[in-house]
């Protein structure tokens, strides 16, 4: 760790100034409920316009010099996906002339409301359809840039039925300017993204339904492989990720022989699972929704307002019948998603897998020892980790690393670290202070965090000076990172079966 004090002052003013410009801009976006850009041919002298296959798109600038970075809201890489499109494949967007305004966030796709902490804000207005849209934050310091730096996607939290990279964190300046492109993607999620029903299987050529929310990151993930080399990025160096339910959606894709060659490593953090519903499983869900709407088929459940669907799914699986779920559906997913690892039928690329420290329950063993078989249906390495710092004011007060606490280390937000105070991940007691006491050791762990997974992105290995520790491959061996102040290597990653206290900085 060999930024220095004054350093880290100045990285945390810049991070704050680039938050702010990022909360204008989602403010904005939302009370336009993410309408979409507008075509401006005045605009074609503009450094941040950029030529996709559909056609040109601007940006914005945010930062100053080599912390400079243009950014880009919103930019379709799909049809709507609404009327005869609902409940379908994603198919291509549609081309536009002029120049579109990449300047506004889409709408977040509709989801139960409040959908989490962080969007209490956000009403129903801001919530459509018309979501199948990615945003960027790219370093490439000019239109046309010829880099080509690596590629990050990432896909939102919030399990299958909630969620969005509408915020500011997920679009922040502070990972992008350690060397990468950044693309956050929005897409369908809950009943409108993974209902399978057995008309709709009988109308797919694939003989297959559901998952229509990971086909739609598919269709991202072309895109990407199109378009990002305008933006800077390499097409040949993508790395997927996510935290949480974008965990999860990795591991499908890292699985899915539909996304074969699309990308190149995996991170899935806090979102291990191996499993999957059989596809007639499915379908029931999805009759037993229709039954409920009032619906004849699905030609009339396509009519129908999202609003009526979505209440359905807000119900208790005991009262709705309908539960939003991977289907194993003989095409997108062959097999479970733990079957296709383990007979090495899955995307083999280096993968980093771990969760934070307050996690750790009994149940962590199955996914160590999970791990320890996949080693050896392998060649690309994986890399585990369990983050157990905590800031020093709730570290004193016994506070462990919760769901999501390492996000804010990997997008540069501590500064917004307290917002989850007196949520269900950390409830507000009056033996927890709201101020988690940041210091100069959590803003040189968030700089060695993002470089570390960076360097991840950038060369399928995460080793780097500032870690200070050799971090060794997965192997029978079971070692793992414990990411801290300093961050150390331990052993025990199949065993740990118990809550990790925090780690007071040394």
């Amino acid at each position: 760790m060999q930024t220095s004090i004054s350093a880290l002052s100045w990285r945390r003013a810049f991070s704050r100034f680039t938050l702010g410009l990022s909360a204008i801009g989602l403010a904005t976006g939302m009370l336009l409920a993410g309408c979409g850009g507008d075509d401006d041919d005045d605009d074609n002298d503009d450094v941040t316009v950029v030529q996709t296959a559909s056609g040109k798109v601007s940006g914005e600038a945010a930062g100053e010099g080599d912390e400079q970075v243009y950014t880009y809201k919103g930019i379709p890489y799909g049809a709507p996906p609404v009327g005869n499109l609902r409940w379908k494949p994603p198919q291509p967007p549609a081309s536009w002339d002029g120049v579109y305004a990449a300047t506004k966030y889409s709408v977040m796709s509709p989801q139960t409301y409040p959908a989490s902490p962080v969007y209490d804000g956000i009403p129903e207005s801001g919530m459509g359809e018309d979501v199948l849209r990615l945003n960027i934050t790219t370093p490439a310091k000019a239109k046309n840039q010829k880099q080509k730096l690596p590629v990050m996607v990432l896909f939102h939290g919030g399990g299958l039925t909630s969620g969005s990279v509408n915020r500011a964190s997920d679009n922040r300046a502070d990972l992008p300017n350690h060397g990468v492109v950044s693309v956050a993607v929005q897409h369908r999620i809950g009943a409108l993204g993974y209902m399978a029903h057995p008309e709709l299987t009988a109308e797919s050529p694939n003989h297959a339904s559901g998952n229509y929310g990971q086909l739609d990151l598919i269709q991202a993930l072309k895109w990407v492989q199109s378009n990002i080399a305008a933006f800077g990025g390499d097409p040949g160096n993508v790395t997927i990720w996510g935290h949480s339910g974008g965990g999860m959606k990795t591991n499908w894709l890292v699985a899915s022989p539909l996304s074969k060659g699309l990308f190149h490593r995996a991170i899935s953090e806090a979102g291990w699972t191996v499993g999957g519903t059989a596809l007639a499983q499915a379908e029931q869900y999805g009759v037993n929704l229709m039954n409920k709407v009032g619906a004849k088929n699905i030609e009339e459940l396509r009519q129908r307002p999202w609003q009526e669907i979505i209440a359905v799914t807000d119900m208790p699986l005991a009262e709705s019948g309908y539960a939003t779920v991977h289907t194993v559906d003989g095409w997108s997913l062959p097999k479970t998603i733990g079957d296709l690892y383990l007979q090495d039928n899955h995307n083999d690329v280096p993968f980093m897998v771990g969760n934070g420290g307050g996690e750790i329950n009994a149940r962590s063993p199955d996914r160590g020892n999970f791990l320890l078989q996949m080693v050896k249906a392998r060649k690309s390495p994986i890399y585990t980790y369990i983050f157990t710092h905590v800031p020093s004011n709730w570290a004193k007060a016994g506070v462990t690393a919760y769901h999501g606490l390492e996000v804010s280390y990997q997008y540069g937000s501590i500064d917004t670290v307290q917002r989850l105070y007196g949520t269900s991940l950390l409830p507000a007691s009056p033996d927890i202070p709201a101020d988690p006491g940041l210091t100069d050791d959590d803003w040189a762990l968030t700089d060695t965090v993002m470089t570390t997974w960076a360097q991840f992105a950038d060369t399928g290995n995460p080793n780097n000076p500032k870690l200070g520790v050799t971090w060794p491959t997965y192997s029978d061996a079971d070692q793992y990172l414990d990411i801290g102040v300093p961050s150390i290597l331990k052993t025990g990653f199949a065993t740990v079966n118990t809550q990790q206290p925090p780690r007071v900085a040394e």
